[in-house]
């Protein structure tokens, strides 16, 4: 797994935001937006004796709006019949690839598989009742099948493109069959996640006529007070490539999928179509921890399905705890289950498990079950040594092995082997030995220092400088990615000591020159020497003060020419500082001149 990227709920936009709330177990849960439908007048019309479900776990309107159709080529009256799952798709395979330090002409014209699971089709419903003029756009801006083949459509993708549906478990067998054709060679990378909105009254209404949904619209993964599942929304990306080939390419590696496997419950030991059953379970962890030769006793955690519900909880819980234990006397197993702090996000849920995974993996601890008090008494916990999670648990000094479990109703079940990757990539994107960024400023001299270009003033005094890009398809989309990195620099730097902020600007500047990111039509460049230098410059391009000299940007739009194949050219124009030698320093600085 070498990239990750999600929106879910209530403003959490990136796996960073996601972490945060997972470490800090904040509620993120919500009354149902008043932009989706009217609850009152939908619960007096549905409800006799019960109460229509109020709370959720929901996106917020800046993250469902905040769309650039010009951006993908779409134009507004596309984008506003356009389901907003693939609106929020498209741009997050998009955050994909830039967290994978891939750019777009990269992957262009790839052998990328797309494996998209989606569950519901709220939008289709909401679209039926809306009078459109223009049928035309109705079908493909409203189809599941456009989940996955839009993204290969406007990424330029080869490979295998799919959108299914297998309820609750969608994405982790989005995963699944990622994970399969990439083993077999049909793609060298893989795409791979789900979403999931909720619009329509009628599945929240559904979910509560069936007792599966908790009634205060909170779920409790495990616990003895448990009512049912709160409905979550959100969509998750990851992007897989073969262990082998990212060893080769460097690639940043947040976690390896052992080994995933699906399968369907039949109907042996069942009690109802809907009621999962343990014999199903069973035999899907014995196939897949037996086929990656894995000993199930050092297995250290499993991220549960834990949809909070009085029979799925117990059954899945009762399951883990009767297979691991053959093997394993000390120390316990671990559960636990994501949907307790984001809600049951269904379509998204597996992908959503997956990534807190790997962000427990980098950040090497288990984050804890929210609104738990203790385990269900119909959970065998003591007999089994489960221990559900309900603090941080820090990873031992070894490599750790986590299971994933992931249960769509009717029996669509899926299960995923992930360990840890061994080796430190910090350094690959916060390098020590890169060479440090010095710009001239009045009067100096250029030399060359400690393998690194220098200017030295007057007092003889070495000055350092940093220097930061940011790109895009048009002012007002770079004005919003400027606006967005000033926001988390100003909470970056709360947390950035005098003594160290040298350091931090200069692994910032580094992290973004270094970053293989697709370079825009519209571009920005801010120059500074210290963080009080870089705020003052973003506020004031963001106030549309252009008689800053140290933010650099072009007055007209760059032209962006693809060339496949064609050499590089430095031209030295004879005008301004020059010295003797000059191209024998930029020779030595860098090895691959000794070549062209």
């Amino acid at each position: 797994m070498i990239g990750m990227a999600c929106e879910l709920a209530n403003g959490i936009d990136a796996p960073q935001s996601y972490w945060n709330v997972l470490k800090n177990c904040i509620d993120v849960g919500s009354e149902i937006p008043k932009e989706r439908f009217d609850v009152d007048s939908y619960a007096s019309k549905f409800n006799s004796n019960k109460s229509f479900i109020r709370r959720g776990y929901f996106l917020n309107d800046n993250q469902l709006n905040n769309f650039d159709p010009s951006f993908f080529g779409i134009t507004d009256g596309e984008a506003m019949i356009m389901d907003p799952c693939h609106r929020l798709l498209l741009k997050k395979v998009f955050h994909l690839i830039e967290d994978a330090n891939y750019t777009f002409d990269q992957i262009r014209g790839s052998r990328t598989a797309v494996y998209i699971g989606q569950f519901t089709n709220d939008h289709a419903t909401t679209i039926h009742r809306t009078k459109i003029e223009d049928h035309t756009l109705m079908g493909p801006n409203i189809s599941l099948y456009n989940a996955s083949s839009r993204l290969s459509y406007y990424y330029d993708l080869l490979g295998p493109n799919l959108t299914l549906d297998t309820a609750c478990s969608s994405s982790l067998q989005a995963i699944h069959l990622a994970v399969q054709s990439l083993r077999n060679g049909e793609a060298n990378l893989a795409v791979a996640g789900g979403a999931n909105l909720n619009y329509t009254p009628e599945t929240f209404f559904i979910a509560s006529f069936i007792g599966a949904i908790s009634p205060d619209g909170r779920s409790r993964s495990y616990s003895e007070d448990a009512n049912g599942y709160a409905k979550g929304e959100g969509v998750g990306l990851v992007l897989l490539k073969r262990l082998s080939d990212a060893i080769r390419d460097k690639d940043k590696i947040y976690c390896v999928i052992r080994d995933v496997m699906a399968s369907h419950d039949g109907n042996q030991g069942k009690t109802g179509y809907n009621v999962p059953s343990s014999h199903g379970q069973t035999i899907l962890l014995n196939d897949i921890y037996m086929r990656s030769n894995i000993d199930p006793k050092n297995v250290f955690y499993i991220e549960g399905h834990g949809t909070g519900t009085q029979v799925g909880d117990p059954i899945e819980a009762n399951t883990l705890g009767a297979f691991f234990k053959r093997s394993r006397y000390d120390p316990p197993l671990f559960v636990g289950s994501v949907k307790s702090v984001i809600g049951h996000t269904e379509g998204t849920a597996g992908v959503a498990s997956l990534i807190k995974i790997a962000l427990c993996m980098k950040y090497r601890m288990i984050t804890p079950n929210m609104n738990f008090t203790r385990p269900n008494r119909n959970i065998q916990a003591m007999k089994y040594n489960l221990h559900i999670v309900n603090h941080l648990v820090q990873f031992p000094d070894e490599l750790i092995t986590i299971g994933i479990n992931s249960f769509g109703i009717g029996g669509n079940n899926a299960h995923a082997i992930i360990t840890e990757w061994s080796e430190d990539y910090v350094n690959q994107y916060f390098p020590n030995n890169m060479n440090k960024i010095f710009l001239p400023i009045k009067q100096c001299s250029i030399s060359f220092v400690n393998d690194a270009i220098a200017i030295q003033n007057e007092d003889k005094k070495f000055l350092e400088y940093f220097i930061l890009t940011f790109s895009s398809k048009s002012d007002q989309s770079l004005k919003k990615h400027a606006e967005k990195f000033s926001t988390w620099l100003s909470t970056a730097l709360a947390h950035v000591s005098q003594t160290s902020e040298k350091l931090f600007l200069s692994c910032l500047s580094e992290k973004i020159l270094l970053k293989r990111t697709t370079n825009f039509s519209h571009r920005l460049s801010f120059l500074f020497s210290d963080s009080k230098q870089l705020q003052v410059q973003l506020e004031s391009y963001l106030l549309n003060k252009t008689d800053c000299p140290s933010i650099i940007f072009p007055q007209e739009q760059i032209p962006i020419r693809h060339q496949a194949n064609g050499n590089i050219c430095f031209i030295y124009s004879g005008q301004g500082p020059q010295w003797w030698a000059m191209g024998r320093q930029l020779f030595f600085i860098e090895p691959k001149n000794e070549n062209n």
